[in-house]
């Protein structure tokens, strides 16, 4: 797993230049997350993605039922 694209206005070659809105974007760079996708994905990946993202989910709410 890894983090979104980081936005062009973010990027150190745009310091300084005007900006027009980009706070949903800072946003999603920010809180968001890229999962791994694709047709190449097996069963088994699949599953260890599964049981990663189950497995936060558990621990930022303390519980074992993500329901």
């Amino acid at each position: 797993m890894a983090p979104l694209w980081k936005p062009i206005h973010l990027q150190p070659v745009f310091q300084g230049c005007e900006v027009v809105g980009g706070r949903v974007a800072a946003a999603l760079f920010r809180d968001g997350l890229c999962l791994p996708s694709g047709t190449a994905m097996t069963e088994a990946d699949l599953a260890r993605v599964a049981g990663v993202v189950r497995g936060v989910g558990t621990r930022r709410h303390g519980d074992t039922e993500m329901g």
